[in-house]
């Protein structure tokens, strides 16, 4: 039974790649020179059967990625490119205002600065500036943990609503009741003192400052961290790197509107 079920899985998988391999196709027929096309367009440049197309570009209408036009039935690009590619603007925009402030920071601190984005449920690492001692943290651009797991991570947890904050702890793996309690109170620590300090959670030999990014309507949209070895950080050292982070984020968010 065990083999059998295996073998759906991979069918199904198999299946599911070839729907997206034809979706991508279908949607790159759309272009300036073709804006619109028509079902019999379509069928004719892919070569996909009438009835499977029309499956596909129901399923395309469906997620907004393609719209349908009622009165001659011809399709175009949907609303749903606009908001992929205003974040993929967004985050061209982070990273090119917030490089030179965290070389700043990294000069005054000689420690690794890391620019992180929340993708989902993730926390991704988006830039970094590395330190230049010896014995330093690395990071490396698409590393990702889950929101709650580190001082960045909480950072743009906190910057969520308290609805979508219970949302997330209700289904992020392995959160019983009291590490949720935990959690929970130290988003509202970091909500009070506007940066968060993190020491062993995602990586036991490195501890971090992070502070909130946000845009012009206050939304925290990224975070700024200062990372170090652990045997390096003191409460001291802590405060200080707390200092320069918040400061660096303040820049980042008034250089994308933020005014408040």
């Amino acid at each position: 039974m065990s083999g059998l079920g295996a073998m759906r899985d991979e069918a199904e998988a198999a299946g599911t790649g070839v729907a997206l391999a034809r979706a991508a196709e279908i949607l790159s027929l759309f272009d300036p020179a073709r804006p619109m096309r028509d079902l019999r367009d379509l069928a004719e440049a892919t070569g996909i059967p009438k009835a499977t197309l029309l499956g596909i570009l129901n399923t395309l209408v469906r997620h907004d990625l393609l719209l349908r036009d009622g009165d001659n039935g011809s399709y175009r690009l949907g609303y749903a490119w606009l908001r992929l590619a205003d974040i993929r603007r967004t985050q061209s925009e982070i990273r090119q205002s917030a490089l030179p402030i965290m070389r700043q920071i990294r000069d005054a601190t000689d420690e690794t600065v890391i620019l992180s984005l929340r993708i989902g449920d993730r926390r991704v690492h988006l830039d970094y500036v590395e330190s230049t001692q010896p014995v330093r943290r690395i990071a490396h651009p698409g590393q990702e943990a889950p929101l709650h797991v580190g001082a960045a991570g909480r950072v743009l947890l906190a910057g969520l609503s308290d609805a979508d904050v219970a949302a997330y702890l209700a289904r992020a793996d392995r959160i019983g009741a009291a590490r949720a309690a935990e959690i929970r109170k130290a988003i509202e620590t970091i909500r009070h003192d506007g940066y968060a300090v993190v020491a062993g959670t995602v990586n036991p030999d490195t501890a971090a400052v992070a502070a909130p990014v946000q845009s012009y309507d206050g939304a925290t949209v990224a975070a700024l961290t200062i990372s170090c070895p652990r045997d390096r950080f003191t409460s001291r050292l802590g405060e200080r790197f707390a200092r320069e982070i918040v400061q660096g984020a303040r820049a980042l968010s008034r250089s994308l509107g933020y005014t408040a």
